[in-house]
């Protein structure tokens, strides 16, 4: 399964296109007849993204986007519109939205719109939870390590120039650049963001400067770009190390000149932005080999922040643990758990070559697994290796517990996937569970089909 979609439509011919073009592409996907059905259906469950028309009955897609905005924040919502009405498309962006399609689609268009959706979702801030005190802009920390990153952020958002992010996979980029962007004087201006890793390199340009109608094949309208839509706000360029080295130059002429044309176009825009880059690459060494353009390197670098590995700021894993749980305990609707004592000892054995994301991961894996209301080192260490590839660190007679309850838990899925047909959403309720959480379930068990 490659994600979880919403489809929010009242014309019940497209519900069902929609619906079979994205599970035909292997997403599962739920329906909405209205607005408020889906607004219903959000309140209990999540999904990796929303796909809806803007002109429905009630509450249409605009009202239903800003619904998302203010109560499922980081939900990737895809607004379907008439080209009628695209500059509502449009200005919902700046608001927040992540794309627009515009009717009748393309089915290859849908996909890659939809794809790019659910892969940033996976990344997404997470807001609104139950936070410790130390809890700042949705980042946890109190080590010296985190305190000197949080003085940078400071001073970064105060300053007009580009400011380059970079440290391990996992160590929260994007968090620091939506804090820059929150405490900046353009807070009230849109933030967008893009991974420079999941455009392939023949849509990158039409990604970041919008196209004209026919400038290539599939083009049957104008669109504007990520830098236009950004106008006036920041823009969280991630991967910057894999934009395409011939993309690169226009890349600088925009961050010096603040001009650009629309691919296909002649018409010169432009864009006030304030570009804020990340990358777990070496780029200084990169451009030094050619592999990236020198002169846009230094112009991106106005600023750098390094974000230390999470083995380097020990002192945060209690903190970063705790705030995992309880969020994780609210996402699944489970009651209140607890870290069991010298836990937090046996983690900190643990190099965590993923970071911060690899022990939100395990939390949650935790939580989803544990039989009591207790969380131990080996709920929280099952599954992770350490260097040599050893398993962390469980004993022989946890490891035989463990497999028992993970064997037992896939034949139960399993059985009643099958009594439901094979449909996931139905398997949930026999089970009495929600979505959320038996997609959560298979993933962790590595249930397949």
């Amino acid at each position: 399964m490659k994600g979880s979609i919403l489809v929010a439509e009242d014309d019940r011919n497209l519900r069902r296109i929609l619906r079979a073009m994205l599970t035909r592409e292997g997403y599962e996907v739920s329906e909405a007849v209205d607005g408020a059905a889906a607004a219903s259906f959000l309140a209990g469950r999540k999904v990796d993204a929303l796909v809806t028309d803007i002109r429905m009955p009630g509450m249409d897609g605009m009202e239903l986007f800003r619904h998302c905005r203010d109560r499922h924040v980081g939900l990737p919502v895809i607004l379907v519109t008439a080209y009628g009405r695209i500059e509502d498309a449009v200005e919902a962006m700046r608001a927040g939205a992540f794309d627009y399609i515009l009717k009748p689609f393309d089915e290859a268009e849908l996909l890659r719109v939809v794809g790019n959706a659910v892969a940033s979702c996976g990344a997404s801030e997470r807001e609104g939870a139950s936070a410790p005190a130390d809890e700042w802009f949705g980042m946890v920390g109190r080590s010296p390590a985190w305190m000197e990153v949080r003085k940078v952020i400071g001073k970064a958002a105060s300053s007009p120039f580009s400011v380059l992010i970079t440290g391990e996979t996992g160590t929260g980029k994007e968090l620091v650049a939506r804090a820059i962007h929150r405490i900046s004087d353009r807070r009230d201006g849109p933030f967008l963001k893009i991974n420079g890793a999941a455009i392939p390199p023949s849509l990158w340009e039409a990604e970041m400067f919008g196209y004209e109608k026919g400038a290539f094949t599939g083009a049957a309208h104008s669109k504007p770009g990520r830098f236009e839509l950004a106008d006036g706000g920041t823009f969280f360029l991630d991967e910057v190390g894999e934009v395409p080295y011939d993309a690169q130059a226009k890349l600088l002429r925009v961050l010096e000149d603040r001009e650009f044309e629309r691919v296909g176009g002649v018409k010169t825009f432009s864009s006030d932005v304030r570009l804020i880059c990340a990358s777990n690459r070496d780029l200084k060494r990169d451009a030094a080999q050619g592999k990236f353009r020198e002169d846009l390197y230094y112009r991106i670098d106005g600023i750098p922040i390094h974000l230390p590995p999470l083995r380097e700021r020990l002192e945060d894993l209690g903190p970063l643990a705790e705030f995992f749980l309880a969020r994780t305990c609210r996402e699944l609707g489970k009651g209140r758990m607890t870290i069991a004592p010298g836990t937090l000892e046996a983690l900190e054995r643990y190099p965590w070559p993923g970071n911060i994301r690899e022990l939100e991961n395990a939390v949650a894996r935790a939580v989803a697994l544990s039989e009591s209301g207790e969380i131990t080192s080996a709920d929280l260490c099952f599954g992770l290796a350490d260097p040599d590839g050893q398993t962390l660190p469980a004993t022989p007679e946890e490891e035989r517990f463990h497999d028992s309850v993970r064997e037992h838990k896939r034949a139960v899925l399993r059985r009643a996937i099958a009594k439901a047909g094979g449909n996931k959403t139905k398997a949930a309720e026999i089970l009495g569970l929600s979505p959320t959480y038996l997609f959560r379930l298979i993933r962790v068990l590595g249930i397949e089909g």
